[in-house]
């Protein structure tokens, strides 16, 4: 019996990659399929952070101040709306540390809210939170 020579080459079949531009397929990985539901909730994170900084710079009360008696909370409030828009665009583009800032985020509001006397909306800020943190651990592995 006459062994086999290695030729250096593997005799795997390559795969065409795949059609569209997302980068992973490009870079040889394997194409990421982001689930309806992610979908859904980043869009509405995104499109919530832009609104809500916005009703807060166009809040009555506020434009109505001069900047230096506008409470502290308003302004920590239009930070953390910022931090959401940032971590929906992160976890769009499939970066781990999207979610981080946004539990983050969460986390500042509800102690920004809870010290500025909103108890109960406060609170309620930590719920999307733990539902985008549910349906991104559902697609962790496509995370980089």
């Amino acid at each position: 019996m006459s062994k086999a020579k290695y030729s250096g080459k593997s005799q795997a079949v390559r795969k065409a990659p795949a059609k569209g531009n997302n980068v992973s397929a490009a870079k040889g990985g394997a194409a990421k399929e982001r689930k309806p539901l992610l979908t859904v909730a980043l869009l509405l994170v995104l499109v919530s952070g832009i609104v809500f900084t916005l009703l807060l710079f166009n809040e009555k009360r506020v434009l109505d101040m001069a900047f230096a008696d506008v409470p502290w909370y308003a302004w920590l409030m239009v930070v953390t709306a910022v931090a959401d828009v940032v971590a929906a665009a992160a976890l769009w583009y499939w970066k781990r540390w999207g979610l981080y800032l946004f539990i983050a985020s969460s986390a500042a509001r509800t102690l920004f809210m809870v010290l500025a006397g909103m108890i109960g909306a406060g609170f309620s800020a930590l719920a999307p939170a733990a539902i985008v943190a549910y349906l991104v651990s559902l697609s962790w592995k496509q995370f980089e």
